[in-house]
């Protein structure tokens, strides 16, 4: 008698898919009767109560006017708590990792780099940053993480991306000369995917025996790249330190300074007149270097004496800038050099910035309104208002009776989600 042939067990391969958590929000959560601050600048509204449904706010209103609780909706009890919009961050590098060299990454293979940058990813977003802004990557490796986060396979932040930044041979970065190159390699990073064009248009004190203060971009190099970013839609972003750099960016119609540390009377008002704004990065020189590797620490006491000597004149720019009225954001630098890792970078910066003059509250809107705006994201992110998606931190501790406790997290939440990678 024939014997039936053994079957061989079913193989089960897992789904291409999704990280716990990075389902898309579909039903309703009611966080409920903590202290709100909605990033708008208003004062902090106590019993408070917030309504999501799916990925967005429906509602937001006194914690006893909350709408009848539905017994599909969850519930978070935020006694106590503070309730803030995301954070976000407008001057990242995820593509280093912010620990070691920038000699020692450019040795390695991109796809190390990459899963480094999964890691650094993952911790932004745990640390209540849910969106950035990278402004300059090693092999394109920020438009990898961003499909892989946008597909859910990686727990991440939300990503506006640049590409290569472009600068001057013997300058700060990718090397380009001359109006016509300019213009083509703006279009190649748009080409690549870019959401921003990134110039380095003076030098920078990550790059040895460099002038920070000095011009490095020619005035007509300058207006090619503005010129081809515009024609597509796509902002322009300057690394600046000194003010004739400042002025040549403002004049030829960059729509953001990074970091801005000599900012003049002069390049203030031309600032505000012309509607730009200045993306400030305070935090680097104030960071622990014992995590650094041996290479990198050598780069970073560098580093250190650089921006030791240009703290105070940091300091006085962010006076000019908010009595001016500028539109300021908020930066880290993160990745950028070895002084920057991804964690709770942004806590840094927003500690920084009110040590240096800004109140609290004003030093929130930065980081949430303020960035918003710049990353012209203002429609769907920034401030906790009812058709918005819902990007928010829950709060252990009040940030506007002290700054630092940005950093006491209980829960973050990306597009009506809870984060639990």
């Amino acid at each position: 008698m024939a014997h039936a042939a053994a079957q061989a067990p079913r193989l089960r391969f897992r789904e291409p898919g999704r990280w716990p958590g990075s389902e898309r929000a579909t039903g309703m959560i009611l966080i409920h009767n903590g202290t709100v601050i909605d990033g708008t600048g208003a004062e902090p509204r106590a019993r408070t109560s917030l309504l999501i449904e799916g990925e967005r706010i429906r509602w937001i209103g006194p914690a006893d006017a909350a709408p009848a609780r539905q017994q599909e909706t969850t519930l978070v009890d935020a006694t106590d708590k503070y309730v803030i919009p995301g954070l976000i961050d407008a001057h990242v590098h995820v593509s280093r990792n912010g620990r070691e060299a920038v000699s020692e990454l450019l040795k390695r293979d991109r796809d190390r780099l990459v899963l480094e940058g999964v890691e650094s990813v993952r911790n932004i977003l745990r640390s209540g940053t849910t969106a950035v802004r990278d402004v300059g990557t090693l092999h394109y490796i920020e438009m990898s993480l961003r499909w892989a986060i946008d597909a859910g396979h990686i727990p991440g932040p939300r990503m506006r991306t640049s590409g290569k930044f472009l600068a001057i041979t013997g300058g700060h970065a990718f090397l380009t000369d001359g109006p016509e190159e300019f213009r083509k390699a703006a279009r190649e990073q748009i080409r690549a995917g870019a959401d921003t064009i990134k110039l380095m248009a003076t030098g920078g004190a990550a790059t040895p025996g460099q002038d920070v203060q000095a011009s490095q971009m020619s005035a007509d190099e300058i207006r090619a790249a503005v010129e081809a970013a515009h024609a597509m839609n796509r902002p322009v972003a300057a690394h600046c330190h000194g003010a004739e750099g400042i002025k040549n960016c403002l004049l030829a119609g960059v729509d953001s300074i990074e970091h801005g540390t000599f900012l003049d009377e002069e390049t203030a008002d031309l600032m505000l007149a012309r509607g730009k704004s200045l993306v400030l990065t305070l935090a680097v020189a104030n960071v622990d270097v014992s995590k650094l590797s041996a290479t990198a620490r050598a780069d970073a006491d560098r580093l250190m004496r650089v921006r030791g000597q240009l703290r105070e004149r940091m300091r006085e720019t962010v006076a000019l800038a908010r009595a001016k009225g500028v539109l300021v954001g908020a930066g880290t630098d993160a990745g950028g050099n070895p002084l920057a890792p991804h964690d709770f970078s942004m806590a840094g910066e927003l500690e920084t910035l009110v040590a240096y003059g800004f109140p609290p509250l004003e030093a929130l809107t930065a980081a949430t309104k303020n960035n918003a705006r710049i990353l012209r994201w203002e429609q769907e992110l920034g401030t906790l208002e009812p058709g918005k998606l819902a990007d928010l931190v829950i709060l252990n501790a009040d940030p506007v009776a002290d700054i630092s406790n940005v950093r006491q997290v209980s829960a973050v939440f990306k597009g009506g989600s809870q984060v639990t990678a």
